[in-house]
């Protein structure tokens, strides 16, 4: 009994010790400005087994031990805070984070807070660029920012997307301009995605006049990674990848070839090629002898890869004090193809030092460089691994070559006729000096250098096949010999800029910031080539080693300055109503001394009014603008020379003496017109800025129309000036849209999470053209959208003699089967004069957005993307048969072609024409019939990611350890078929499916 006792005490004691090591701790959480409760805070207290959330009251309770003097307090939108605890009951104010609106925006020449821009400028941050687990930046901006415009036709590696913002701007060049921390470049795809820190996109000529004569496109403002003061760390992500095409075109069998190839004969008069005995033991005479009855399939032997690697490696080195900050990042690519003999493999270094001199200077010392290196066969296979049928041989059984196409074998092409490499080299410097003499004055001086050094290397190899039977017995030969062609390219560009930019506060409502500034860019290329054939050593790629005999070689150099001076005047009031102007004034080398300058001005306003008293009572809006824009920029990259009379060598071959003599001979060929200027592009925007909820729903729309005018074109001169027609000043082009994105950010219980959408459109329409139009599949006319589809109205197929005789026909040799277009100008016959616009080419209603959810160390990212409208051209590698009188026949057209074979209500429902190779250009040529709905939606990237606890980290030394598996382009849905990726380019290399696992550590 006593013992019971004893232990029954024993256990009451520890019960309360144990009671005594922890306590509760109580408290409420509310806004710091509302005095809201707010509901879902997350607390924690370090040594608790568990954390709590406040309720819908802002209540909360939570036993911590008797030892913790702090807890945790966090929630999305506020800053965290570290509260320390009295033995009270807690009253807890959590202040709002910076919200979107409140960020820091980098613009021209400096940065603003989000919610004092009046210009239309978007912006993604560096969660969205590297989070996307792309090699190239331009293919992240897919579908992540309104108005942007990203495409692309093929997955290769190395290869880079086209930007446009804001659709067409001139009928020449609409590549936006880059810069990167201030200096213009050449390539946004030379940056390394995880140096990114953020991007802007000045997208109206109110935000990007103040780049003048380069700002028409858009502008692009790339800013990277920097140090921070008292954080060192070293951080490392590998990542490997997997790719596969996520569609290859399909075509027929090789006996069903040869059945249509006869019927195609039949039709066009001739008899059938094959016989029926032949075709139908052609499968099995290819079992007893495969070099006599090959059956190859040529997408097979080439694209032999079903996944080709992608690595990546990324270390970055960070340390900072109060006097010195650097950020150093090393990164690596590699990309392999589907195909051999083709790689990208990349190197970027960056080192970007802060460095604090005094309290009145600082000075950032930035240095980069690039290495390229790439290699690709001189001979480009996919078009024939498309259309070569399988009678053609790939390989003898022996395994040599066979000799293909009549000594045109695609896999001998790739592996044996050499290779195209390149090596490319950047290298670029930037010093930056700011100055702080007074309160308010920041003086600025910055120059940076850019070095690009390039080579390139195609070396074309002879191949030469031989007899089946007799290995000696050469029978057909790739290339007269083999040649060697080498260039080299030095280009060097120099960027300075001055500013001084002053801003001041008077009597706290009344806000300016002014800034001055001068820029100076020169631009100097020089291009060097040279070229020799007859090789004997195939295996010494060196020009040394070529004929003397048989050489060439080239150089040409080119240099442009531009010299500009700029201003910017910001004004608000009470936060409440802002004013903005901007001039910039540039001199270009481009054009002719009396034409040389010009003035591109802009001005924008905002009115906020959820700072006026009859919104401030509506609790749910938390920001509420109004903006509005005008502003001209202008374009200028027009060519170096266009208002000289250039000189055009050539080298005839006189006789002199007897003797062949090489005479060098010059002599203008383009007429030069000294008044050529620049192109002027002038937009106006309305936008509207809101922010609900206590800043977790974000709204962004705007409404704009741009004008090109002085657009270049080539006008016509009189044929006895004896010139070709020069471009002169005369074009007009005009565009309209919209933009939309919005935000949601917000929490349930321990899930944090983030919705965002974008959508826009952009609608060309061509204004005067002085007469000119270029005509083609696609048309450029006054009234017409830009690159407007132009062709034929289709009318149905012609289904008998009775209904071909009854035309209207395009010529005589138009049969039962053929297309039937419609006769526009009623002449009674199809000519070019019946073409008619069908719509245009450009895509319209772009959309994009994401998902975020982050949970208890797991973090998870959806990313799509897509287009809503856009008439798109059926592929001729899905829909033409025979082409090149001999290619394959697309499955996609089995049982749905014209054809005597069919019944009556089989030809009423057919899709395509009778097979003929004489009527191909007549039925293919473009109609409506061959123009689609090229809307679709695509998941570009899915990520899932975990991040180890840090008490199983911190025992080896790491900090942070996140393990990721990712998926980029994972599928589409579109109206094509399911072996034609909806942006694959025709005969193109194919988009392709990356899967990628990797890991990023830090210590």
């Amino acid at each position: 009994m006593k013992r019971k006792l004893l232990l029954l005490a024993m256990f009451l004691v520890l019960q309360y010790a144990a009671l005594a090591q922890s306590r509760e701790v109580k408290g409420k959480v509310v806004d710091a400005v509302t005095q809201r409760p707010l509901s879902g805070v997350s607390i924690t207290a370090e040594g608790a087994k568990e954390g709590t959330s406040s309720n819908a009251e802002g209540m909360f309770s939570l036993d911590v031990p008797t030892k913790t003097s702090n807890i945790r307090v966090s929630y999305i939108g506020y800053q965290a805070q570290t509260v320390r605890l009295t033995g009270e009951n807690l009253l807890i104010t959590l202040t709002s984070q910076q919200n979107e609106l409140s960020e820091v925006v980098v613009v021209g020449y400096g940065t603003q807070k989000k919610k004092d821009v009046t210009g239309s400028i978007s912006t993604i941050g560096a969660k969205d660029i590297g989070g996307r687990q792309t090699v190239q930046i331009s293919e992240s901006l897919q579908g992540a920012v309104p108005g942007v415009s990203v495409t692309r036709s093929n997955g290769a590696p190395g290869a880079g997307s086209s930007i446009l913002i804001r659709g067409i701007t001139s009928l020449n060049n609409n590549s936006p301009l880059i810069i990167v921390d201030g200096v213009p470049v050449s390539n946004i795809d030379n940056i390394n995605p995880n140096d990114v820190d953020n991007i802007s996109v000045l997208k109206d000529a109110s935000s990007a006049s103040i780049y003048g004569s380069r700002g028409a496109a858009g502008v692009i403002l790339v800013t990277t990674k920097r140090g921070k003061s008292g954080k060192s760390s070293l951080d490392y992500t590998f990542e490997y990848g997997l790719q596969k095409a996520t569609a290859m075109p399909e075509y027929v069998g090789i006996q069903d070839y040869f059945r249509y190839f006869n019927e195609r004969s039949r039709n066009d008069g001739g008899t059938n090629i094959r016989t029926d005995e032949f075709i139908d033991t052609y499968l099995e005479n290819n079992a007893k002898d495969p070099d006599a009855f090959p059956n190859t399939n040529w997408q097979d032997v080439i694209f032999h890869k079903k996944y080709a690697p992608r690595k990546r490696h990324d270390l970055v080195l960070t340390s900072g004090t109060e006097k010195l900050k650097t950020k150093a990042s090393f990164g690596y690519a590699n990309s392999d193809a589907l195909y051999d003999n083709y790689n990208y493999e990349r190197f970027l270094f960056r080192l970007n030092n802060d460095l604090q001199i005094s309290s009145t200077l600082s000075a950032n010392v930035d240095l980069s460089y690039k290495r390229t290196n790439t290699q690709t066969p001189t001979y480009n296979p996919v078009y024939d691994s498309r259309i070569y049928p399988a009678f053609y041989d790939d390989y003898y059984s022996d395994g040599r070559y066979a000799p293909g196409k009549e000594g045109a074998n695609p896999i001998a092409n790739v592996l044996e006729g050499g290779t195209a490499d390149g090596k490319l080299n950047q290298l670029q410097g930037r010093i930056g000096l700011n100055y702080k003499p007074t309160k308010g004055l920041t003086l600025s001086a910055l120059i940076s250098p850019t070095f690009d050094f390039d080579k390139s290397k195609t070396y074309n190899k002879q191949i030469k096949y031989y007899d089946k039977e007799d290995h000696a017995r050469q029978i057909y030969v790739r290339g007269a010999s083999t040649t060697l062609s080498e260039s080299r390219t030095e280009r060097y560009t120099i960027n300075g800029q001055l500013l001084a930019n002053y801003t001041a506060s008077i009597a706290n409502d009344h806000h300016l910031d002014a800034l001055i500034g001068y820029e100076e860019n020169y631009d100097n290329t020089e291009n060097l080539g040279a070229a020799r054939d007859g090789f004997p050593l195939l295996g010494y790629p060196y020009l040394d080693a070529g004929s003397t005999q048989l050489w060439s070689n080239s150089g040409n150099a080119r240099e442009a300055g531009l010299h500009s001076y700029f201003s910017r005047l910001q004004y608000n009031y009470k936060n409440k109503y802002y004013l903005q102007g901007n001039i910039r004034i540039d001199q270009s080398s481009r054009f002719a001394n009396e034409y040389r300058t010009a003035t591109f001005p802009s001005f924008s306003g905002g009115w906020v009014l959820s700072k006026e008293k009859f919104l401030k009572g509506i609790r749910s809006i938390n920001f509420l603008r109004l903006r509005g824009g005008w502003g001209r920029a202008g374009n200028e990259r027009i060519g170096d020379y266009p208002y000289q009379a250039n000189l055009t060598t050539t080298t005839a071959l006189v006789y002199q003496n007897g003797v062949v003599v090489p005479v060098v001979g010059a002599g203008q060929q383009v007429y030069a017109i000294p008044d050529i200027s620049w192109e002027t592009t002038q937009s106006t925007d309305i936008g509207l800025d809101a922010s609900f909820f206590d800043s977790r729903l974000n709204i962004a729309a705007t409404y704009y129309r741009k004008k090109t005018f002085d657009i270049l074109l080539p006008l016509d001169i009189p044929l006895y000036v004896g010139y070709d027609k020069p471009d002169q000043n005369a074009g007009t082009l005009a565009v309209n849209g919209w933009e939309f994105e919005a935000t949601w950010k917000s929490k349930l219980g321990q899930v944090e999470y983030s919705i965002a959408v974008n959508a826009s459109d952009a609608k060309s329409r061509i204004g005067d053209l002085k007469g000119t139009q270029t005509l083609g599949d696609q048309l450029i006319r006054k009234g017409s959208e830009y690159n407007e589809w132009f062709g034929y109205r289709y009318d149905g197929i012609f289904q008998n003699a009775a209904e071909v005789t009854a035309g209207p026909v395009a010529n005589a040799s138009t049969k039962p089967g053929d297309f039937r277009f419609e006769d526009i100008n009623g002449d009674g016959k199809i000519t070019p004069d019946d073409k008619v616009t069908l719509g245009g080419a450009l895509p319209r209603y772009q959309f994009g957005g994401n998902i975020r959810l982050d949970y208890k160390g797991f973090d998870f990212a959806l990313v799509f993307q897509g287009v809503g409208k856009k008439l798109t051209r059926r592929t001729s590698e899905s829909i033409q048969p025979f082409l090149s009188a001999f290619g394959n026949v697309p499955a996609e057209m089995v049982g749905k072609f014209w054809s005597a074979n069919n019944t009556e209500a089989q030809n009423l429902a057919a899709f395509y024409p009778r097979l003929s190779n004489n009527s191909n250009p007549q039925n293919y040529a473009l109609s409506n019939h061959w123009l689609m709905n090229g809307s679709y939606f695509r998941l570009k990237n899915l990520t899932l990611g975990y991040t180890l606890k840090q008490k199983f980290i911190n025992k080896v030394g790491l900090q942070s350890l996140r393990l990721f598996a990712s998926a980029n382009d994972l599928f589409s849905l579109s109206h094509f078929p399911k072996y034609i990726d909806p942006e694959a380019g025709d005969f193109a290399y194919p988009i392709v499916t990356t899967y990628m696992v990797g890991a990023s550590v830090s210590f």
